[in-house]
């Protein structure tokens, strides 16, 4: 039976490491900290669950198969949750006024009629930014295409790079219908725990608080890191390789689970997005108690902050966030309640940057030769949601098995 090492157990390395598991490979899995999971987490408070970061996949086949194949009966999204909001003064599930409506339409519907989607196509280089405003205009770059993408990408348009983000879209693939999200009735913990669990039971070699020299290794390495990590990994025997993956820069991200005495019943839905350019910090709001049914006891809010551009704001105190929080939250909910308990998780350094410098080092990998023996995994490369990761977990899963099977 060979072996394959798998460094970093995230999602990106559990789920590798189970399908490698499956494919008949001893599978050693390293982790440098005490518990695997790596962002996914569920904490446990006495007014309900609060996720540590994303709080369910899109509900593809392959989730729904991974869900299936380990015995995990998944939670879906409550009615409810259907409802989502964007600011603007005030939350809106449509912010544009009718005539930005209607130039939207009158500047978009006919280039696809005449051209096809593919006129709509982002340029190598491009900032979504500069592509919003140079093809659906400023107000809906604004109020609709930066918000939505800030609640995906944790930072502003502003940098963020429109051929990575949109260029998918326009690749030709068949893309599945979107039927909405997942997640364990327990929270992602239970996704995470019930991987584990399976892990072993496939005989996966589970290493915490380890750190890993490549030199002591022998057969296929997956590198399920961040690309800083797996560049200071391949820095001795692969300098030019680790020099391009250098590059990549990483942005942090908070998320504040706050605890009410009563629930704010004015904007019932999924959550709220947030644009720049009204003096607020908050990238958006989870309304929790909206999104899935039994997980809480009381009404519950996760509110996102971070980004490249307001990192300092991991280094407040909880108190100054919390107050930064309450008086966001009363401009834009309105709500003045009673906090009953709260929970902080700061990610620093934690997400791939999607801007121009990451879409030039994917380019420049392209042409530097990858390392023999060596496959990276992680959500700087092919997307950064869950769904994506898994997707590539197969496909490296397959690599390996046909070229050391």
């Amino acid at each position: 039976m060979k072996t394959v090492h798998v460094i970093g157990a995230g999602f990106a390395g559990l789920t590798v490491s189970l399908r490698l598991a499956q494919k008949g490979f001893q599978v050693e899995l390293y982790e440098s900290s005490d518990r695997v999971g790596g962002l996914l987490g569920t904490d446990q408070t006495p007014y309900g669950i609060a996720e540590r970061a994303a709080n369910a996949l899109i509900r593809t086949e392959k989730a729904e198969g991974l869900f299936s194949e380990l015995g995990l009966t998944p939670s879906f999204p409550l009615e409810s949750s259907k409802k989502r909001f964007l600011f603007r003064n005030s939350p809106k599930a449509w912010p544009l006024t009718f005539l930005e409506t209607l130039t939207l339409i009158g500047r978009v519907l006919p280039r696809v009629l005449i051209g096809g989607k593919k006129v709509l196509r982002p340029q190598a280089g491009e900032t979504l930014l500069n592509w919003g405003e140079r093809r659906i205009g400023k107000a809906p770059t604004r109020f609709l295409l930066g918000p939505a993408m800030q609640g995906i990408y944790g930072n502003e348009i502003t940098h963020l790079s429109a051929s990575l983000i949109l260029g998918p879209l326009f690749s030709g693939a068949k893309r599945s219908k979107y039927k909405g999200l997942l997640t364990g009735p327990g929270g992602m913990q239970d996704l995470v725990d019930h991987l584990q669990t399976r892990l072993q039971e496939l005989g996966v070699k589970i290493h915490l608080n380890s750190n890993v020299n490549l030199a002591s290794l022998e057969g296929p390495v997956v590198l399920a890191t961040s690309a800083k990590a797996a560049s200071v990994l391949l820095a001795e025997k692969h300098p030019e390789f680790s020099k391009v993956l250098s590059k990549i820069q990483m942005s942090s991200l908070m998320s504040v689970t706050l605890f009410f005495t009563k629930a704010q019943e004015e904007f019932k839905g999924f959550g709220c997005l947030i644009p720049r350019g009204f003096d607020l910090k908050a990238l958006g709001v989870l309304m929790n108690s909206y999104i899935f049914k039994d997980r809480d006891k009381t009404y519950n809010e996760t509110w996102i902050l971070g980004g490249q551009q307001e990192e300092a704001l991991l280094d407040l105190p909880d108190n100054e966030i919390l107050k930064l929080l309450a008086d966001e939250r009363f401009r834009i909910l309105g709500q003045k309640d009673t906090l009953l308990d709260y929970r902080i998780n700061r990610w620093k350094k934690a997400l791939p940057f999607y801007d121009l410098n990451l879409e030039n080092a994917l380019a420049d990998l392209a042409e530097v030769p990858e390392p023999a023996g060596f496959y990276l995994h992680g959500n700087y490369l092919s997307g950064i949601g869950l769904s994506k990761i898994l997707e590539r977990s197969d496909w490296i899963a397959e690599k390996i098995a046909s070229e050391h099977g």
